[in-house]
């Protein structure tokens, strides 16, 4: 089973990913997903009382190191948003 990486930031995971995505566009819409879903998660700690977000932006790193394309890591970032907070669906959708 994989650790999750404790010192693990946004800034560092958008280092792996400026590696194989340049549009600009694309990374954006990565970056706004991960604050979307920090915002969301704020609050939240998890059982170990690391903050929820440490999940998410551990998923989303996974999938970097796959070269997943821009829409799966935005989805890594989001996946818990709908079950533990109280946005729906219909916004993600809007949204991303």
């Amino acid at each position: 089973m994989r650790k999750h990486i404790r010192d693990l930031t946004y800034e560092k995971l958008e280092e792996k990913i400026k590696k194989y995505i340049y549009d600009e566009e694309e990374l954006a819409v990565i970056k706004r997903a991960y604050e979307f879903a920090n915002e969301k998660h704020f609050g939240q700690k998890r059982l170990t009382g690391e903050d929820y977000i440490i999940h998410p932006l551990n998923v989303s790193c996974i999938l970097a190191n796959l070269h997943v394309g821009p829409d799966t890591i935005c989805a890594g970032f989001l996946h818990d948003v709908v079950e533990d907070t109280d946005v729906t669906l219909d916004v993600i959708k809007k949204e991303f």
